[in-house]
């Protein structure tokens, strides 16, 4: 009797022990390496950085546009222009224009 609660009193223990060790080893693993852990958080922080700087060249690219666009209303245009504009941005010319080729490009 005496040696089985003596055996008891150190495998209850010693089991309790190893059970939370690997539960805590398990935890331990997955917060730094498992899908939401500091590893993963540096991954999302790098693309975070990438769609930042991409919505940063996005919203220039929007500005000019807008910009452009502002040039183009009534008001604010020369008639003449927007239509040289778009002969030169379609490759296009009217019948009584002359048309002088150079090497140069745009």
């Amino acid at each position: 009797m005496a040696v089985r609660s003596r055996l008891r009193a150190i495998l209850i223990p010693a089991f309790f022990y190893l059970v939370l060790g690997g539960a805590s080893a398990y935890l331990v693993r997955n917060a730094s390496e498992g899908k939401h852990g500091a590893e993963a958080r540096v991954k999302f922080d790098k693309q975070l950085a990438s769609l930042k700087a991409q919505l940063a060249a996005l919203q220039d690219e929007r500005e000019s546009w807008r910009r452009r666009v502002d040039s183009l209303r009534n008001e604010s245009v020369d008639s003449d222009l927007l239509v040289q504009e778009a002969h030169g941005l379609l490759d296009r010319v009217a019948p009584d224009e002359v048309v002088i080729f150079t090497d140069a490009k745009r």
